[in-house]
């Protein structure tokens, strides 16, 4: 049976929402009927993406946040729940990629880092607002397949990304008797800046990397791999986040094109 869904009457929480997959997800939910809390770093994305949402007609509380600082996280967390006094999603969406060499060769203050922000932030993110969770609601985590196995380099990637897996299922257990589905999202590779690398302040739009990409296959991935719109993303994300209560939970759901 199609059943069309909507998340008109629900509000979610975004963070690194004002680019690339996070900003994909943002847009996807506002046109969608959500309303939306949403971090990042930079104060001119953040309006941007603010105006965005408003001119769809939802309501937005758009607020700078760093995800290795605890006292950020929570300044934020509480403005999200004293403006809207219940949410109903988080998307754990932000996340670095500091570290790419092998440990011999890591800077210990970028190793480290990786793990704070790419695990330690989702769990306090999550930490602050479970008590204004709805019942019913949905945790999705952007994780990656390099937390499903071993790497030669990024080792610091590969262990926050294992943690976050393991953040998730333990989540999943605890909040099961909330009906709160909480599961895992494997992008795959991605036409962000993250992924081709880029110096983030020249942000090549998706459609540019997509072009560029048909002809080129980035970073040795095998032929078989294709790189996605975040749009593409956004759907996945927008399917999940409106299963009814009581689905799949604990789960990794993935739009790569290999086994993991």
């Amino acid at each position: 049976m199609n059943r069309q869904r909507s998340l008109h009457g629900k509000t979610a929480v975004v963070t690194g929402g004002t680019r690339g997959i996070g900003r994909s997800i943002v847009e996807r939910f506002a046109g969608e009927g959500a309303n939306i809390a949403l971090c990042a770093r930079t104060p001119s994305d953040l309006n941007d993406t603010q105006s965005v949402v408003e001119a769809a007609g939802r309501l937005c509380l758009a607020q700078t946040a760093d995800l290795s600082d605890r006292a950020s996280i929570s300044d934020f967390s509480e403005r999200v729940l004293e403006e809207f006094g219940s949410i109903d999603i988080i998307i754990n969406n932000a996340g670095v990629y500091l570290d790419r060499g092998t440990v011999a060769e890591s800077d210990p203050d970028d190793w480290c880092r990786n793990l704070i922000i790419n695990l330690h932030g989702p769990y306090l993110v999550t930490r602050f607002l479970l008590a204004g969770l709805n019942d019913g609601g949905k945790i999705l985590n952007l994780s990656s397949g390099k937390g499903l196995s071993a790497g030669v380099d990024a080792a610091s990637y590969h262990v926050a990304k294992a943690g976050l897996h393991m953040l998730t299922e333990c989540l999943a257990n605890e909040l099961w008797p909330r009906r709160i589905d909480v599961n895992n999202i494997i992008p795959g590779p991605v036409a962000t800046t993250t992924f081709s690398r880029e110096d983030p302040v020249k942000r090549s739009p998706p459609e540019v990397l997509l072009e560029k990409y048909k002809t080129e296959i980035p970073h040795g991935l095998p032929a078989w791999e294709r790189v996605k719109h975040p749009d593409e993303v956004a759907d996945l994300v927008f399917w999940l986040a409106t299963l009814p209560a009581g689905g799949p939970s604990g789960q990794t759901f993935s739009l790569a094109r290999r086994p993991l």
